[in-house]
């Protein structure tokens, strides 16, 4: 009795893009139930990498797919390679798939960002060209957060993505940020970087490394307090602030941050301090006075750094001009010498 054959099955049914739907369940009711959302995702393998059609054990020639179907003008006929050549052959894609299992363990050692476990203050480099093929080498980028945000949906469920908030600048005062959102998170950090590059700012700089003056600000829930400081001095200031300062240019300055610390809304508020500072020029032109410095290398001597462009004031400034600036109880503390308690040096004695 001969044993039964089917000239066709499931496989040669189906194509393979059929095919691999079903052996990657990206279609069905669990996936549009949500399920096995936490599961590890698996990818589609190019399972042709590294074969080569018409080569096999037995080193035959196949016109046309491993060799030339022409040679001098004339059609190949089919030929078989020596056992020396063969081996030969096999031992090259031996190694050549040996390679590329060898890069695929290897891991990509990133730079390190503000801690050992976390994306914040990490380069991504800079913005990809643009369509006119403008390029941004002198830009780095910075990211400041990542964040998985979820969606419910009626079919899939809960519909993860990937937000991040990243800043970009040139280090001479052009800087910029922006929100990426994408299902994988280089897509969300390419998306993010090439947006930032669109919505740049231009941040004045005093001697190219520090503020014009003193800003104090509150954004929604955010308070934050610059101060403006001499050369040397450093930058003192939250993490993420020192990370934009670096993008900007400004190499000195103090921060305080209080109230809130989300980040998107210390980012807002920074970069909108940082654009609305007045100038020493602007601030002559404004008043019609002189704009004088004092420095510690002058001693009591003031130093004018901004003159008024149209004709000077000849009178004083009125009284109802001068702002009425809200005291800083620990700047004022620390003007007095009263930053330490007063009963701190006080012995009590013993009950």
């Amino acid at each position: 009795m001969d044993q039964q054959y089917r000239p066709y099955s499931f496989f040669t049914k189906l194509t393979a893009d059929d095919l691999w739907k079903g052996a990657l369940a990206e279609t069905g009711a669990g996936a549009r139930k949500g399920r096995g959302k936490r599961a590890k995702k698996r990818r589609r393998k190019d399972l042709n990498r590294g074969q080569i059609v018409g080569e096999g054990r037995s080193g035959f020639l196949w016109p046309g797919l491993n060799v030339p179907l022409m040679r001098n003008g004339t059609v190949q006929s089919i030929a078989q390679r020596s056992k020396e050549e063969q081996e030969k052959v096999e031992a090259s894609i031996v190694q050549q798939r040996e390679e590329w299992e060898r890069k695929k363990k290897i891991k990509v050692k990133r730079e390190r960002g503000w801690s050992g476990n976390t994306w914040g203050g990490v380069s991504v480099g800079p913005p990809d060209p643009g369509p006119n093929g403008e390029t941004y080498e002198d830009f780095d980028t910075r990211i400041l957060e990542v964040k998985n945000v979820f969606n419910m949906t009626a079919k899939e469920g809960r519909k993860k993505s990937v937000r991040v908030l990243v800043a970009v600048g040139n280090g001479k005062g052009a800087a910029g940020f922006a929100v990426g959102k994408a299902a994988e998170r280089m897509d969300a950090f390419r998306k993010a970087k090439n947006k930032a590059v669109n919505f740049l700012h231009y941040i004045e700089r005093y001697g190219d490394h520090t503020i014009f003056h003193d800003v104090s600000l509150t954004f929604k829930r955010t308070h934050i307090k610059m101060k403006k400081q001499p050369r040397g001095y450093g930058l003192r200031c939250h993490r993420a602030i020192i990370t934009m300062c670096r993008l900007i240019g400004i190499k000195d300055m103090y921060a305080k941050v209080s109230g809130s610390v989300n980040m998107l809304n210390l980012t807002r508020g920074f970069f909108h301090g940082l654009s609305h500072q007045e100038t020493h020029q602007q601030l002559a032109d404004k008043k019609g006075l002189h704009v004088v410095e004092f420095r510690e290398e002058c001693g009591p001597l003031p130093i004018v750094v901004a003159s008024p462009q149209s004709a000077l004031r000849k009178d004083p400034e009125p009284e109802d001009e001068v702002p009425d600036t809200r005291l800083d109880w620990d700047d004022v503390k620390a003007a007095q010498g009263m930053k330490r308690s007063v009963w701190s040096g006080l012995k009590r004695a013993a009950t």
